[in-house]
């Protein structure tokens, strides 16, 4: 991850936790509830936001929206919402999954 693309992406990470805490205590956290607001922080960065599937098919939609904040060419602004948590990070792409942490192995 080039350090210009960490660097800004760590500078946009309590902005980003403050809107989900907002949207949050809301009750606001669906995928199409978070990415305007998302997108409004990210500016010219691409965004990303879906559902957490679970289950032993990934099939039972769970009440977790995860999303991925493209930083300039390597980094990323990842995490999750969910009605009792609220979890963001600064990491490189996945490469399955580009911003968005992919699910747990089973």
């Amino acid at each position: 991850m080039a350090r210009e693309d960490q660097q800004a992406a760590t500078g946009k990470t309590q902005e980003v936790k403050a809107a989900l805490k907002m949207q949050q205590q809301r009750g606001r956290i669906s995928p199409e509830h978070l990415l305007p607001v998302l997108e409004d922080i990210a500016g010219p960065w691409r965004v990303e936001v879906s559902n957490r599937a679970s289950g032993t098919a990934a099939t039972v939609p769970a009440d977790v929206s995860v999303f991925g904040i493209y930083v300039g060419q390597s980094a990323c602004i990842s995490g999750a919402v969910s009605s009792s948590r609220i979890w963001v990070d600064v990491n490189g792409h996945f490469p399955e999954t580009g911003c968005i942490e992919p699910p747990s192995a089973h």
